[in-house]
């Protein structure tokens, strides 16, 4: 078994300075050990999986789950960060960023195109922006455009384009200018609303395109182009000749089934057809001594939310009340030893920028923990003494087993220590997000992986004002304390900010339960190598791994 764990204490949100950005080259790696994931359907090509599309495959859009795994392989950012925490360009060939931090200036590389070879353009990235900013455009992502002059404005129908703090009169260069200094901003280019789309085939938000319907229009930028889509089936990703770095992507050919159940996922990689999987606690004893297995911490927190606005969780003391029933050790050990339990919303095991430790290290005071009998307590003063004349309540959740055994572990929980029967709907992935979103939900099954290495991609997503705020969350005193750690540039006062708002939010306010964190869990077949640490996620990058077979000299 090998364990990847990349400490990345000395982020780029904390030493960036003004001026110029760094790039640098790349990293890897190798293994080797025998057995399991060969066959004929894998050597030739990396097979993987992927979830049941969800969303569009339009940065500009419902970007789910179904994008992530596109941009996993297709989507080329201004910058991504290293494992050492350090810039590495990718369409850009230098960022400047002026003295106040309030402008920052990419300059695109001139060799940047489209699979189709059209030149990639600064016109490519203002037509996601402008896009995301229609309220229509389903994108949750929206919000993380604010901190840009008339972003907000124009999301809210205050303002026009003609107020955008964007830029892009030169073909070649992109110019933000933002409403204040913002710590983290080049953090923001990973997220799909400032990733480019063709500003001629890619116009139509969410339209055919956005559905792999119309596969000339479907051109990428990225490492790879979406060859073939059969939907709810597979996809297959060509390289890109085209991309920039072309001369790093070593395996010509990516496949992604359509797969949700792990035990399915895992007999296939058994079986030799697949060839790397992420799989889950059930594989540990077997291939504790193989070195196809690779295990690292997740920054993936899930959490149960409440719908704030609607009897009984409209009562704070009824929030508090589920929240302080549930002993969380009971449901990690409930859903298998590859999920640990978590007071904490922000992934337990975020490095901080300041300190250098895991973000439940740095914390002074734990958030909400376990107290039945203070539950009790709660529930009592909000009319509900052991439950008594409590409304029926159901808790809707994906139908994925890891979700079946939180279910039902949560619901004993209720059952136990607060007398309350909470009826279980299982649904379908895109029914549960779709159903969430619209605020069709008592309480309902959250989870959200960081997208940046900075617990601001975890905090912000409940501010009264963000797009991704599915609950409707409300907290004035939150959104003051959030608005603070904007302004905040010293990092070590940022992050007590930052630690002070997620307490109010979890214990005062109560938005939900906290519950587990996950770990990433890896089978990979031993003639793949190179794998390279998405440190915002603790991820492999699926992108750089190398097949020894159909590896392609460059």
């Amino acid at each position: 078994m090998r364990k990847l764990w990349k400490a990345t204490a000395t982020l780029a949100a904390a030493v960036l300075l003004a001026g110029s950005l760094a790039g640098c080259g790349s990293s890897g790696g190798s293994s080797s050990s025998s057995g399991g994931g060969k066959s004929g359907s894998t050597s030739d090509m990396i097979v993987t999986t992927m979830y049941t599309e969800a969303g569009s495959l339009d940065s500009a859009g419902e970007s789910g789950l179904w994008w992530w795994s596109y941009d996993d392989v297709c989507m080329a950012p201004i910058m991504e960060m290293k494992e050492d925490g350090s810039w590495d360009y990718i369409l850009a060939e230098s960022v400047d960023v002026n003295e106040d931090m309030t402008q920052y200036t990419v300059h695109l590389r001139s060799d940047a195109k489209w699979s189709n070879g059209d030149d990639v353009t600064s016109a490519d990235f203002k037509n996601t922006i402008v896009r995301a900013l229609d309220p229509n455009c389903k994108s949750g992502y929206s919000s993380m455009l604010y901190p840009i002059v008339g972003a907000e404005e124009m999301y809210n129908g205050t303002g026009d384009e003609s107020g955008l703090g964007v830029d892009t009169s030169d073909d070649k260069t992109i110019v933000f200018n933002l409403k204040e200094p913002c710590a983290y901003f080049e953090q923001l280019f990973v997220l799909p609303v400032y990733m480019p789309t063709h500003r001629e085939l890619q116009t139509e938000t969410n339209g055919d395109w956005a559905m792999g319907n119309d596969m000339d229009a479907l051109v990428s930028c990225g490492p790879y182009y979406l060859a073939e889509y059969v939907p709810n089936q597979y996809s297959v990703y060509k390289k890109n000749e085209n991309y920039v770095q072309a001369d790093r992507i070593k395996t010509d050919t990516i496949k992604k089934m359509v797969m949700d159940d792990t035990q399915s996922i895992i007999n296939a990689y058994k079986s030799g057809e697949l060839n790397f999987i992420s799989a889950d606690y059930t594989v540990m004893d077997e291939y504790k001594d193989s070195d196809e297995l690779i295990t690292s911490p997740a920054m993936t927190s899930y959490y149960v939310l409440f719908n704030v606005n609607e009897a009984p969780f409209d009562d704070v003391r009824v929030r508090q009340a589920f929240s302080m029933a549930v002993n969380r050790d009971e449901v990690a050990s409930a859903c298998g030893s590859s999920y640990e339990a978590s007071d904490f919303f922000v992934a337990k095991h975020l490095k901080s920028s300041a300190s250098g430790k895991d973000w439940a290290e740095e914390v002074e005071e734990d958030p909400i923990g376990f107290d039945p009998d203070k539950a009790k307590e709660l529930l009592a003063e909000a009319g509900y003494p052991d439950g008594e004349g409590f409304p029926a309540i159901t808790y809707k959740y994906p139908n994925l087993q890891l979700d079946s055994d939180m279910a039902q572990a949560l619901q004993a929980q209720w059952k136990t220590n607060l007398g309350i029967e909470v009826e279980l709907q299982a649904e379908e992935q895109q029914v549960q997000v779709a159903e969430r979103r619209s605020g069709d939900f008592q309480l309902a099954r959250m989870r959200w992986t960081a997208d940046f290495t900075d617990p601001f991609t975890f905090l912000s997503m409940y501010r009264s004002n963000d797009s991704y705020n599915d609950n409707k969350t409300n907290c004035p005193e939150y959104d003051e304390l959030m608005a603070q750690s904007n302004e905040e540039s010293d990092p070590t006062a940022r992050f007590e900010l930052l630690h002070q708002a997620e307490s109010v939010l979890v214990n005062d306010y109560c938005f939900g339960v906290p519950v587990l964190n996950s770990s990433n869990i890896y089978l990979v077949s031993t003639d793949i190598t190179n794998f390279e640490i998405d440190p915002s996620r603790n991820m492999i990058r699926t992108k750089y791994l190398v097949l020894g077979d159909s590896s392609s000299e460059s």
